[in-house]
């Protein structure tokens, strides 16, 4: 992997982690110790309209991110998009 690539990973997964930290309302830190220890399970998907996702769980709350935003008609009810 170039120099460039590694980076551009790193700063993917910064921005997930920070997605996820936000939408769990918990610091990046948390967010991050969370994922490594398998507190909070993420599962890649992709919705009806072939949009790509990373849903994530932790403690009984589910969020959906999706690249570049969130989408606005998703049901606030259970799932926070961020």
């Amino acid at each position: 992997m170039s120099d460039k690539s590694e980076q551009e990973a790193y700063d993917e997964i910064n921005t997930l982690v920070g997605s996820l930290a936000k939408a769990f309302e918990m610091d990046g830190l948390e967010a991050a110790r969370a994922v490594e220890n398998g507190a909070m399970m993420l599962r890649l998907g992709v919705d009806e309209a072939g949009d790509r996702f990373i849903e994530a769980a932790f403690q009984g709350k589910v969020a959906v991110v999706y690249p570049g935003g969130a989408k606005p008609e998703m049901d606030k009810g259970k799932t926070r998009k961020v």
